[in-house]
């Protein structure tokens, strides 16, 4: 027959192991969420002076103006049809986005951020990975316009202003 003294240890005992993995846990959740936080400020701070470079941008701008011309001259030379510049994107159809990506770590957190300028004045963001440099498309065939690149490459328009940009667009749920 049991004490109460040798109970009361059981129970102690009992307590004891049931207190690790709840502090474990609250402990594992407390870094994910101090991390989440942390690329969500991130992002928010570069979508903010990305979206001003980006405004202050278009297609007559010089530097803008000669990479376009370059991806003109580029098309149909080699084995990939060049479409991808370092701030500009040009469709088969002359429609282009003058961009900036923001490529994130691969953390498990969505940190990717890729923000535009139309040529049709129309604003668009999304997550979708395109790696650094644009790898992830630029040996991709061009798309024809703006919005079969918005389909293509999970992009959305928004007001080019608005935290709506920093929402999830990739891989879009089916």
């Amino acid at each position: 027959m049991r004490t109460s003294c040798q109970s009361g240890a059981v129970s102690r005992k009992l307590i004891v192991w049931i207190s690790i993995p709840v502090v474990l846990v609250g402990l594992v959740f407390g870094w994910w969420s101090f991390t989440r936080l942390k690329y969500e400020r991130a992002r928010a701070a570069w979508k903010i002076t990305t979206l001003e470079r980006l405004a202050g941008l278009s297609i007559t701008n010089e530097d803008i103006s000669r990479e376009l011309e370059t991806l003109k001259a580029s098309r149909g030379a080699g084995e990939h049809q060049a479409w991808t510049g370092d701030r500009v994107l040009l469709m088969t159809n002359d429609q282009c986005l003058m961009f900036e990506f923001r490529h994130g770590f691969n953390s498990g957190f969505v940190d990717h951020l890729f923000l535009a300028h139309g040529s049709d004045g129309r604003w668009y963001y999304s997550t979708y990975h395109f790696c650094s440099s644009m790898a992830g498309a630029r040996f991709d065939e061009p798309p024809g316009s703006i919005d079969e690149f918005a389909s293509r490459y999970a992009a959305r328009e928004f007001d080019g202003q608005s935290d709506v940009c920093l929402q999830h667009t990739w891989p879009q749920k089916r």
